[in-house]
């Protein structure tokens, strides 16, 4: 919707022309209006009519920035709570719940209304000041009146033209005659849930199943991962409780129709767009609030008819298992590289059995690892965005009393169904990654892993080893290659000789990484102290502390998590977010006080960089009362290789991260904007090459 060099030309076309079609009209109307009371003065109900246009604009963005404080700006633990007492109400009663959002397409709906009532309005208006005999005041007035009538009546009808709904992508559809087994088991799903049409499957790299109706066509979404661990008899509960989901038709075009009614409104206003975002910016806001909580409870309703057809036409012992291997990829990918250590781009041809790797690991681990999986999975927490996939919840809808055991069965490979599922994941899944861009791998690989690679031969070939902020890239490289435990080794390294705290914390961080992925509570003290040392690990440490206790069922820890992001990210959040970007509109002065620091961090830049930068500049970024940055921009000479200017800046910026003061760096590339930032201050450039 917002990527403009993809709009539909079609959809473009559609608004131009209808747009054209209800200006046009919309003015010889008042043209002919005038012509019939040539006495009527328009021209002030024009300007009565821009006024009332731009009062509603200014109040609905008054209301939505208010109605987005109240109800978007809550803190992570007050929405938890509020998401918590409404999935309890929704699992309760959730036809109750649903009824409670009837009327939501109510505000919107008129906003809409009232917008094109106005937008006409003014079209006809500018065409009844046209005739007017007022000179070139009245002549200004028309042209204004009938352009705005036509471009504010184009937005919106652009909007509604591009919301096309999608179309069926026949190349992504596998024949039937190459799944006949799997195909005929979709139709008698289809068949059982009460699904009429057309019945094709499209073969996804993931772990589920599901199934969307596209015109008259069904479209089953089989991933592969859950195929390689699903027995027969559980793939077709799986395949019911997917038709299920179909069976109420009336109800999926009503959740569309209100999702492509909030798709109207855009929260960023953009320069091009205004008046339409500005006018709709309220309903925009109440919609996508109740859009969200709508969602929530229409989900549980579905299910709930869709394990009502598992009671009356299904097995309840096999959805249990089908729930619980589904359930056991979250903890698969959690605990990855311990069953599929190689990486992607190990190989210099794209690789031809990686989706076999990947199957094969996921069902070693179910076998080897579901005994603490499932323990687990009964403490789970149900996370905001994740709540859909919690198996205690939804177990209980197949099984209430909780007496149905979770089987692990393999399918038979010697099977004509074992032999159509490995034709899948061998024939279809790992030939697309071996037919890929050749060409693209190749640049894939060179930046993910032989960069890396070059890396660790450095150091391991390095005589006189390396200093602890330049290990940080080393331990990058390790976990690149796959070879976590040369990278943990080092963390500990240096935990037990460092004592720059500073330059601690990179290691502090990936240490603790590794002991969360093993379940190892003492990584969370680890995380939280490189968080402390280092906000830059802030988002990403928060969320890797808070998917631990959630799996791990850590109730304390994850409402402790919740509470020390919640603050840690409105004192540094904003902060944070404005020292990772330079702009010429920045609060920028002259940075004079470094004082002994930069003899030596410029040294640094001069040594690391081997004669391939130009110029260093450097300006300190205010961005409150007590905050600010000092911000380097390195300019590069011409011709400088991408490789070696990524493997300078890295080494600057570990550097600058891990320098033993308590100081704020930030670290640009010198283009078009960082120039006209850092040539805004006098005496900027702090170094300069010798010609």
């Amino acid at each position: 919707m917002n990527n403009r060099k993809n709009r539909n030309p079609k959809a473009l076309y559609a608004a131009l022309g209808l747009a054209l079609l209800l200006a046009g009209g919309a003015s010889a109307l008042g043209m002919w209006v005038s012509l019939l009371f040539p006495t009527f003065h328009a021209f002030p109900l024009l300007g009565i009519l821009a006024i009332a246009f731009m009062a509603a604009c200014v109040v609905n963005r008054i209301a939505a920035k208010t109605f987005a404080r109240r109800h978007f700006g809550m803190s992570a633990e007050e929405r938890h709570d509020m998401i918590e007492a409404y999935e309890t109400e929704c699992k309760r009663d959730p036809e109750a719940v649903l009824k409670r959002f009837s009327d939501m397409e109510a505000v919107p709906v008129f906003m809409l209304g009232l917008y094109f009532l106005l937008t006409l309005a003014l079209a006809t208006v500018g065409g009844m000041c046209a005739t007017a005999d007022g000179g070139w005041l009245h002549a200004a007035a028309s042209i204004g009146g009938m352009t705005a009538g036509f471009y504010f009546l184009f937005m919106p009808l652009l909007r509604i033209c591009e919301q096309i709904p999608p179309r069926l992508n026949k190349d992504a559809l596998i024949p039937t005659s190459e799944l006949p087994i799997l195909h005929e088991m979709a139709r008698k799903a289809a068949k059982t849930a009460g699904v009429k049409g057309t019945v094709r499957i499209e073969i996804t790299c993931d772990c589920e199943c599901d199934a969307n109706r596209i015109g008259n066509t069904c479209v089953v979404f089989l991933g592969t991962r859950l195929l390689a661990v699903l027995t027969k008899e559980e793939l077709e509960q799986a395949l019911l409780l997917s038709f299920a989901v179909l069976s109420r038709p009336n109800l999926n075009r009503q959740v569309f129709r209100r999702y492509r009614l909030g798709m109207l409104g855009d929260a960023d206003v953009r320069a091009e767009t205004f008046a339409f975002d500005l006018f709709f910016s309220y309903a925009d806001a109440y919609l996508e609030w109740s859009y969200e909580l709508y969602v929530m409870a229409f989900k549980r309703y579905l299910k709930r008819l869709a394990y009502a057809c598992i009671h009356q036409s299904g097995d309840a012992e096999r959805t249990v298992s089908f729930l619980a291997k589904r359930a056991f990829w979250r903890y698969f990918v959690f605990e990855f590289i311990r069953f599929v250590p190689k990486p992607f781009h190990a190989e210099p041809t794209p690789p031809t059995h990686y989706e076999q790797d990947i199957c094969a690991g996921f069902w070693t681990a179910c076998r080897t690892r579901h005994t603490a999986w499932l323990s687990m999975m009964e403490r789970q927490i149900p996370v905001e965005g994740d709540r859909d996939y919690c198996f205690r919840d939804e177990r209980t809808m197949v099984d209430p009393d909780g007496r149905i055991p979770v089987r692990i069965e393999d399918f038979s490979a010697d099977s004509p169904y074992g032999q159509e599922v490995l034709s899948v994941i061998r024939d279809i899944a790992d030939g697309r990654l071996h037919h890929a861009d050749a060409e693209q791998y190749a640049r894939a690989r060179e930046r993910e892993y032989l960069e890396p690679l070059r890396t660790v031969e450095a150091y391991e070939a390095a005589p006189d080893g390396y200093s602890t902020h330049e290990l940080s890239p080393v331990i990058n490289a390790y976990r690149d290659t796959g070879r976590f435990d040369k990278a943990e080794a080092i963390c500990d390294d240096i935990l037990a000789r460092e004592t720059n705290p500073f330059a601690m914390a990179h290691a502090m961080y990936f240490k603790g990484m590794c002991q969360i992925h093993r379940y190892e509570s003492e990584g969370i003290d680890l995380i939280y102290r490189a968080i402390d040392l280092n906000k830059n690990y802030m988002k990403d440490g928060f969320e890797m502390v808070e998917d631990y206790c959630a799996l791990a069922g850590l109730a304390d820890e994850y409402a402790a998590c919740i509470r020390r992001a919640d603050l840690q990210t409105k004192a540094h959040g904003a902060n944070q977010e404005s020292a990772a970007y330079l702009a010429a509109t920045d609060h920028l002065v002259r940075e004079e006080e470094l004082g002994g620091m930069l003899p030596d961090i410029l040294s640094y830049m001069e040594g690391v960089a081997d004669g391939c930068l130009r110029e260093i500049y450097l300006v300190r970024k205010v961005v409150s009362e007590d905050f600010f940055t000092s911000v380097f921009v390195i300019n590069f000479d011409y011709g400088v290789p991408d490789a070696q200017m990524r493997e300078v800046y890295s080494a600057i910026f570990n550097y600058l991260d891990a320098y033993p003061v308590d100081w704020q760096f930030s670290l640009f590339v010198y283009d078009r904007e960082t120039e006209r930032a850092v040539k805004r201050i006098e005496g900027s450039l702090v170094w300069a090459k010798k010609e």
